[in-house]
């Protein structure tokens, strides 16, 4: 089973509606409808050839979606804020044989799904990151064990769409030991790992400052206080290169009382020469400091978590 991201978004006419109509229908669905405006394909081998004459090749896009995605494969989009899983069928379908609308939906190829609305609580960091890729089709790399857990979430999830897991804090500290750090950080938002860097650093002495937590302040996360009237500027990066953190990158950000505080999950991320009052902070020890602490785990990642080391 692969994990992939997707996009719905062809160039359907003003009135036309091509995500609904796909959810509505149980498909997912990529444009280039042009090709069959005039022949109908009734499969991709007659499909090719009638792209390649209007499009002069057959777009990676629709390659990946008639070729290289398989039945039973996920399909993730996140779409207004919401996240949909798509398991993919086998039946694909092309041209009219979609919708005598064919033209002003822009919908020339169309692959049958199940359709499933997954709260966000639910899903990993990996996935979050993933579904915003640039392509419209792109490869999501997880584990495998990341893999059962999308199947178990899917699963019951099918079965009732209110689903909750009953969680053990206790067991969860316990399962906790026993999973390899970067899959645990794979299963962390972006969101997560700075609450918990936060927590962590407020656990020694620093004390969060609130107005300094927005998007709009990009090159620092936030910053804190301590009660010695020293100041620290927190840098958190997540998911793989280019989330590299020399330290010598920041050591024109440090003064006499103040530090710069760096965290991120690539292995590799703190190379170069040591700074003074620049301090990454090691991955095997904010994670020592959590399995001490499971109450800094958010419910989301916590529910993520039991799911994942309790199938």
């Amino acid at each position: 089973m692969n994990t992939w991201k997707f996009t719905i978004k062809p160039a359907s006419e003003k009135g036309f509606n091509a995500f609904e109509f796909c959810k509505k229908n149980s498909y997912i669905g990529l444009g280039w409808s042009g090709a069959y405006a005039e022949k109908n394909p009734t499969n991709y081998d007659e499909a090719k050839p009638l792209l390649k004459k209007i499009y002069n090749k057959v777009p990676y896009q629709v390659k990946h979606l008639l070729e290289s995605v398989k039945e039973n494969d996920h399909l993730w989009i996140h779409k207004a804020g919401k996240y949909y899983l798509c398991i993919a069928g086998k039946e694909i379908l092309y041209g009219y044989d979609i919708s005598s609308d064919l033209l002003k939906y822009d919908l020339g190829h169309i692959r049958k799904v199940e359709w499933l609305e997954i709260p966000e609580i639910f899903v990993s960091g990996s996935i979050q990151r993933g579904t915003i890729a640039q392509r419209m089709i792109q490869k999501i790399k997880i584990s495998e064990k990341e893999q059962e857990y999308s199947i178990l979430l899917a699963k019951e999830l099918t079965k009732n769409i209110e689903w909750k897991p009953v969680i053990n804090d206790k067991k969860l500290q316990e399962n906790l030991k026993l999973i390899d750090i970067y899959q645990l950080f794979s299963m962390m938002s972006p969101d997560d790992l700075e609450d918990i860097v936060s927590f962590y650093l407020q656990s020694k002495g620093w004390r969060l400052t609130k107005s300094t937590c927005f998007r709009s302040k990009p090159f620092f996360e936030f910053s804190m206080l301590n009660s010695k009237n020293e100041a620290c500027y927190v840098q958190v990066k997540s998911g793989k290169n280019p989330n590299e953190l020399p330290p010598v990158d920041y050591k024109n950000h440090v003064t006499d009382n103040s530090f710069i505080y760096l965290f991120s999950t690539n292995r590799d991320a703190y190379y170069g020469e040591s700074v003074e009052r620049v301090i990454p902070i090691l991955h095997k020890e904010l994670v020592q400091w959590l399995l001490r602490n499971i109450w800094a785990l958010t419910l989301p990642l916590k529910t993520r978590l039991w799911l994942l080391t309790n199938k």
